[in-house]
């Protein structure tokens, strides 16, 4: 188009360049009708030479207005054909993309997939050669651990799971902090004989409830109501004392033993292949 040829000489312009010179006409045609109203802006006090000045002003103005608006047309009109070309470009350029993909998916599926699967073929081989050799081991320690159940002394044969692949046990654990306790006694329990089994205890927070007492204005401890341990009743007036007891406990946990390599399933690469593991009898 002219206008084209005009703006942007022998080069053709983008969609982005031609919406940018939109956007500067529409504010070249805003400021000419800004302009325009201005011109006969104080008409009334205007003298004849002021007032031919001022119409000479309005059409200029009006006449820049009206170029700017045809730009704009213009413009639009190419800029809405250079979306339409620039979007066939791009279906053209996604087919070719497209066409390459499908020719490097084939190739990948008939020349680079056959390499590969001759090279599973190798290291499953090998793999099963692996598993067969442990299988004996593991065949022998138990038959070894069959012969000496009755030997005294005999210490078992681990298989190599246990003895290769098997996660550490966690061992039982407790963990002790001193804190302070109410220490209640059964009636008729020996004063000093054997305290830890004629006594309960019960933890407490460090910082321990109190009441102030009527008669000394001091605080004293509150103790827990009278209850039954055990279908034995405990003698009021606990005493408080600082014990080491077990605030934290761990069980015993054997090692979890990794998933047994024995299951594993190494089909053929090709076909009509024989089956690598298990292997056929």
């Amino acid at each position: 188009m002219n206008i084209l040829n005009h703006l942007f000489g022998k080069k053709a312009p983008t969609s982005l360049a031609i919406a940018a010179e939109i956007e500067k006409a529409r504010a070249e045609h805003v400021a000419a009708v800004a302009k325009r109203g201005a011109a006969l802006a104080g008409l009334s006090t205007m003298n004849d030479a002021e007032h031919i000045k001022a119409e000479a002003e309005y059409q200029a103005q009006r006449r820049a207005a009206d170029r700017a608006e045809a730009r704009v047309a213009d413009l639009e009109e190419a800029h809405a054909e250079a979306l339409a070309a620039e979007a066939e470009v791009e279906k053209q350029a996604e087919a070719e993309r497209f066409r390459a993909r499908v020719e490097a998916a084939r190739k990948a599926v008939e020349v680079e997939a056959a390499t590969l699967l001759r090279s599973y073929d190798e290291h499953a081989a090998a793999i099963a050669d692996v598993l067969t050799r442990l299988d004996a081991m593991n065949a022998e320690a138990n038959a070894v651990n069959e012969l000496g159940r009755h030997t005294p002394g005999f210490e078992p044969v681990r298989n190599t799971d246990v003895a290769h692949r098997k996660q550490p046990d966690r061992q039982a654990s407790e963990q002790r902090e001193k804190r302070l306790c109410w220490v209640f006694k059964y009636p008729a329990s020996p004063p000093d004989t054997e305290r830890v089994k004629y006594q309960a205890e019960a933890a407490r927070e460090a910082v321990v409830e109190a009441t102030i007492s009527p008669d000394t204005g001091k605080a004293i401890p509150v103790t827990p109501e009278r209850h039954n341990y055990f279908g034995r009743e405990l003698i009021l007036k606990p005493v408080l004392e600082v014990r080491e007891i077990v605030v934290e406990r761990t069980n015993f946990r054997p090692g979890r033993i990794e998933h047994p390599l024995s299951e594993i399933h190494l089909p053929p690469g090709f076909a009509m292949g024989k089956s690598h593991w298990p292997r056929e009898q």
